[in-house]
């Protein structure tokens, strides 16, 4: 936030000067003056950093400088140090009361902390003492758009606009407001009324050009954020914006052209490698687009779009020797090491996954992840994974060893093993032998190849107009959300990777795909939140299954949002499995620990093919004919599971591969387990209800927070913040 100090300024100028308390001498106040003017003029050139230091040692000299304070405090509230900001903001108001703008100014920060209610009280305080305040009315309406009220928010810019008919804020939040509450066409009246009064005002044209992109007239916005450019030949936003509207008219050589430019001004604007990187990668031109998204990377490492963007390049187009895929694959090792020290089981999984994803042939990767099944007690699937590593491991010596020529003088072998070599082997050896009796010898049945897919769906998203900060976002987090149910046995999960034109078309490729869900994505972004809504669909009769929102911050924001898209979706699907094998009323399926399965665990079995999802709403039906008795589960291995049957009726018709449909758990079972595979298995019964208690937690976290009262920000609200 800019504010306006020329009136301000002459007021406590003339408080400050008159102060009783202001006893310097006549050098100190010349120094003090001086300094505050260096300060003032760093801060309008936008050197906030500078302004902070000269404006401080004027306060050294006269700590009771009102301005100073005030000036100090606007300072802060721009590189976003909102604490300070209202520490300042309390020492200006107490050098000189009753000005309103300081006031004003506290709110604001008060907003960015959170403390929407603080900040209300505030707004409140100085209408009631001055009730044509504009700003007071400004953050009141910010408020409002915090908590999603677009028309409250609209009415109270109407009311500034009411009492200064020129104002450029107010008209052009009126614009956006407009625009974001579907009325396009008042929102261009606004614009232009905003470039009638202000036609000298590169921003006032950036934002008339945004809102062009928002009604898809690209011609317009090329047009209208050029003039910005040519009002101001710094303003980078400006670049920015029309770097995206070229892409988004596939103009990617142009697009390059600019993004090098930007780039040549400040090397460390990571949007423009992104930009860049993506415009060479629809050019075909990977290695380039890869080197571009590497380059980004180096200066942002938390760039998470970024990172999605080039891991999906990378699986798309290079070998799997490539030797760079080890570094890539390094950066996720690291943070699965970070969550394993805060004891944060599914995090950890995630990266490992990630890691060995991107480079499957990195043994210090699968050596990590294969402890990490071990310490959760999954020792088959810690078996697989030893001796993955065991074959690899032989295949590259024998593909590099020499070739060496024997007669009888030829020493005998050495033991060339390393120590972590030595000790799999031992473990697998131990392994096998106390394996040697479980169900899969015992029904000759080898778990690991089963196909238990049991689950299709798809995800679709619209394409949205120009976004600000990274362009094609729906698109990359539609692949990163296919990708993150790669672990996911029991679903089938597939992408569509170019935008769809909306429901309609979504729902024909889904159920024409045989899809049983299909789920409409959309993302949001700021610079420092992340959120998806998920409309999840029945791809059989395409009513709406649930609603999915997420909303996250901080560092890794996105990887938690999409892992809690995986769980949420995984929690509504019944866990489902069919029959293996049948020998007199024992019968063996195939789902087991690794699925959420306890020994008590109760089944409905179903013919095969006759179950279905509901019309409505979770869960799935039957007829009940179809229904040809209960299994319950008398002993569990970790992928496969044997017990009891008991048919209904006469007549004995069960059948090899007819289905298993959860009816409940024992109350013995349905304790929250500890391993990290809670989120990445189906947790529900036959009616679409958590069936284990990881589910009904999960299910209470993601209640408490709909209902947690929360300062959301949202690209609208960024877009209004950052009017001056």
């Amino acid at each position: 936030m800019k504010c306006c100090l020329s009136k301000l300024k002459k007021t406590l100028c003339v408080l400050c000067l008159s102060a009783a308390g202001f006893c310097v001498s006549a050098a100190q106040t010349r120094s003090a003056l001086s300094l505050y003017d260096q300060a003032y003029g760093l801060q309008q050139n936008g050197d906030y950093y500078g302004a902070v230091e000269s404006y401080r040692e004027a306060l050294q000299l006269n700590p009771q400088w009102g301005l100073a304070w005030f000036n100090l405090a606007t300072c802060t509230y721009n590189l976003g140090e909102y604490d300070l900001c209202v520490e300042y903001a309390d020492n200006a108001a107490r050098y000189a009361r009753d000005v309103s703008d300081i006031k004003n100014l506290k709110g604001m920060a008060l907003i960015s902390l959170g403390r929407l209610e603080d900040a209300r009280a505030v707004f409140d305080e100085v209408l009631k003492k001055y009730p044509n305040d504009i700003d007071a009315r400004f953050g009141l309406a910010e408020l409002n758009l915090y908590k999603g009220s677009l028309s409250s928010a609209e009415s109270l810019y109407l009311d500034a606009l009411k009492r200064d008919n020129h104002n450029r804020k107010a008209l052009l939040s009126l614009a956006l407001v407009s625009a974001e509450d579907g009325k396009m066409d008042v929102a261009e009246r606004y614009v232009n009324q905003a470039i009638e009064f202000h036609n000298g005002d590169a921003e006032v044209y950036y934002l008339a050009s945004y809102l062009a992109t928002k009604r898809n007239d690209y011609v317009a916005a090329e047009r209208l954020v050029r003039s910005s450019i040519q009002i101001n030949a710094n303003y980078d936003r400006a670049y920015e914006l029309l770097s995206s509207i070229l892409y988004s008219q596939q103009r990617y050589n142009e697009v390059i052209d600019l993004c090098d430019f930007r780039i040549g001004r400040n090397r460390d604007v990571t949007g423009a490698w992104y930009l860049k990187g993506l415009s060479q990668k629809r050019l075909g031109n990977s290695e380039a687009a890869i080197a571009s998204f590497n380059t980004g990377l180096s200066i942002n490492p938390q760039d998470e779009l970024m990172r999605f963007a080039l891991e999906q390049l990378v699986d798309s187009t290079l070998a799997v020797e490539d030797s760079r895929r080890s570094g890539w694959a390094a950066y996720h090792l690291d943070k699965a090491r970070e969550y394993k020290r805060n004891y944060d089981g599914p995090s950890e999984r995630y990266e490992y996954q990630k890691a060995l994803a991107i480079n499957p042939l990195d043994n210090t990767a699968r050596q990590a992840f294969a402890e990490m099944l071990r310490r959760d007690g999954f020792y088959e699937l810690y078996l697989q994974q030893l001796k993955f590593i065991k074959n690899n491991k032989s295949t590259v010596k024998a593909a590099s060893a020499p070739v060496i020529q024997r007669n009888e003088n030829t020493p005998a072998k050495v033991d060339t093993r390393t120590d972590q070599e030595i000790k799999n082997d031992d473990t697998i050896e131990a392994l096998e032998s106390l394996m040697s009796d479980n169900l899969s010898k015992r029904w000759n049945v080898e778990p690991f190849y089963l196909d238990k897919t049991r689950w299709s769906i798809g995800i679709y998203f619209v394409q949205d107009s120009v976004q600000l900060i990274h362009a094609d976002v729906n698109e990359v987090v539609a692949v990163a959300a296919k990708d993150i149910f790669n672990g996911v046995p029991a679903a089938s999960v597939d992408v569509r990777t170019t935008a769809v034109s909306g429901y309609g078309e979504a729902y024909r490729q889904a159920r024409t795909s045989g899809r049983d869900y299909f789920i409409l994505l959309k993302a949001d972004e700021t610079e420092r939140t992340f959120s998806l809504d998920a409309e999840v669909y029945s791809g059989r009769t395409g009513t709406k299954t649930t609603d999915i929102h997420v909303y996250r911050t901080g560092n890794d924001r996105i990887a938690k949002t999409l892992r809690r898209l995986r769980q949420a979706a995984l929690d509504m699907l019944p866990i489902r499995g069919k029959v293996l094998n049948d020998a007199s009323n024992t019968l063996l399926v195939d789902l087991g620990k690794s699925d959420g399965i306890v020994e008590g665990a109760v089944f409905n079995v179903i013919k095969k093919g006759r179950v279905r999802t509901v019309d409505t709403g979770v869960g799935v039906t039957y007829n009940a004919n179809d229904v040809l008795g209960t299994f319950t589960v008398t002993t569990v291995d970790e992928e496969i599971s044997q017990g009891v049957y008991k048919k209904r009726g006469f007549y004995d018709t069960l059948n090899i591969d007819d289905e298993i449909i959860l009816d409940h758990l024992p109350e013995s079972g349905q304790s929250v387990e500890g391993n990290a595979v809670t989120d990445t298995r189906p947790a529900a019964d036959a009616n679409g209800e958590p069936a284990t208690e990881a589910a009904e937690v999960a299910e209470r976290e993601s209640l408490k927070e709909s209902f947690k009262v929360q300062a959301k920000e949202s690209p609208l609200i960024n877009l209004i913040q950052s009017i001056i």
